[in-house]
């Protein structure tokens, strides 16, 4: 649900990766809403991976360390390309057309993001029209709603306003505000040269 599935593995079997509190070897966004459940007391605590900053709790700060190193965000994550775009706002990219048909959407009002073709972290962030314009404004100010788009075939769709998440998706509004949050402040600003305020 939450980012991204770029993920970093173990180089040397059995070395503790802080972040894979599953164990699987990878830090990917399953072990960051894990760690957001354990900062929420729901799920039982284990330092030894989860304490990403080695400060001795398990925070939101912890499970926002391990989404940032999931999805690299800070470095060079979700390139622009043609083609597969990673970023489009195309009206025939398949999930803006499956959010627009959906919730009977202007397609120009909505932008996808996903960083591996059908990975299961498709997104489509949708604006709203600028307050003096006609226009949709695509900056942080402006986005209204961030959908977050399954694996095909089912194709589940779940978003969130900035607070809990809407759909086929179980989450707390922490993980709500988590994503619509990290979209706003540091996927966006990956694309200064599309997104106006970033």
């Amino acid at each position: 649900m939450l980012l991204s599935t770029i993920s970093l593995t173990a180089f040397a079997e059995g070395e503790v990766i802080k972040g894979d509190v599953d164990g699987n070897g990878v830090v990917d966004t399953v072990d960051a809403r894990i760690i957001l459940q354990m900062a929420a007391s729901i799920t039982e605590s284990d330092l030894t991976t989860a304490d990403m900053n080695g400060d001795g709790i398990i925070s939101l700060q912890d499970a926002l360390d391990a989404l940032r190193k999931a999805s690299s965000i800070g470095g060079v994550v979700i390139p622009d390309k043609n083609g597969d775009n990673y970023l489009s706002d195309s009206p025939n990219n398949e999930f803006i057309k499956l959010i627009s048909s959906t919730y009977n959407i202007d397609k120009n009002a909505l932008v996808a993001i996903y960083s591996m073709p059908d990975s299961g972290t498709n997104y489509v962030l949708q604006f709203k029209k600028g307050l003096f314009s006609s226009t949709y404004e695509k900056s942080p100010d402006n986005l209204y709603r961030v959908y977050h788009i399954g694996k095909a075939p089912e194709r589940t769709i779940s978003y969130t306003e900035g607070k809990l998440l809407i759909g086929n998706y179980n989450c707390s509004g922490a993980e709500g505000m988590l994503v619509f949050n990290l979209v706003k402040t540091e996927v966006m600003a990956q694309y200064p040269n599309y997104f106006t305020g970033v």
